[in-house]
């Protein structure tokens, strides 16, 4: 579904992103880790087609991203909701920008509130709700589109470790069962191994892909899987390629 060919990107002398080769499956949950800096939040621009590949390809369903598509939604760290529309509004903007809005749009919307555990909160403003209920109307906003693709950039990375956990599960409950394929940018390496499917660890700059690791964990997830042998190699073997000798002299 997605391909990146031996993409590279480059800012003037600044070499962000260097011979990365990556597929992602219909529906696949894949995470990206790895130092700050690494040109994680830039592949997932590419990939949303918001910034052109210096080298190489981008390709969506055999056709290469050279711009933002309706089928493509991203997610960001910030909420980045309008602060004078309500919580409906905020989700069916979008919609309503493209001129895609229909009769049913709103009922929709409603729902997908619904299943984020917001119904009620359609009509409140995004100073009334916490952080992490404004990621959920954000993450609701992104869904109403019916993306194939999702982006994910830190979007827990502003929450704390209670909410953050909360918003992982949450995710998990709304992702399985659509036929979405997810990119999700993190710097929690426990996160990662809950989340995904399997985990792509990025060098430092210029951003490689350094290994992608297989997460066998079973479905449906749950922190209690964080004691098991699995989520531990998984989480130990990535740490190790992030921070080398420092993970195995300690």
């Amino acid at each position: 579904m997605i391909r990146l060919d031996r993409v590279s990107k480059r800012f003037g002398e600044m070499e962000a992103l260097r011979d990365v080769t990556l597929t992602v499956a219909p529906g696949e949950f894949v995470a990206i880790v790895g130092a700050s800096g690494c040109g994680k939040s830039t592949l997932l621009r590419l990939v949303a087609g918001l910034l052109p590949a210096t080298a190489g390809h981008v390709v969506l369903d055999g056709r290469p991203v050279t711009e933002p598509r309706a089928d493509t939604a991203m997610v960001f760290q910030a909420a980045t909701l309008l602060p004078w529309a309500d919580v409906l509004r905020n989700v069916t903007f979008p919609l309503r920008l493209m001129r895609r809005a229909g009769r049913e749009t709103e009922a929709r919307a409603r729902a997908l509130l619904a299943t984020a555990g917001l119904a009620g909160f359609e009509h409140r403003r995004p100073r009334e709700l916490s952080g992490g209920m404004q990621q959920r109307v954000a993450i609701c906003r992104a869904l109403l589109q019916e993306p194939r693709v999702l982006l994910m950039d830190e979007p827990f990375g502003a929450l704390d470790a209670l909410t953050r956990e909360e918003m992982s599960l949450e995710l998990l409950r709304i992702w399985q069962g659509r036929e979405m394929a997810v990119l999700f940018v993190t710097h929690s390496i426990p996160e990662a191994v809950l989340l995904a499917d399997r985990v792509v660890v990025m060098s430092p700059r210029p951003g490689r892909v350094a290994e992608i690791i297989p997460v066998k964990l079973p479905r449906p997830r749950s922190f209690d899987q964080e004691g098991s042998a699995e989520f531990q190699a998984a989480a130990q073997r990535i740490r190790g390629l992030i921070y080398g000798e420092r993970v195995r002299a300690a």
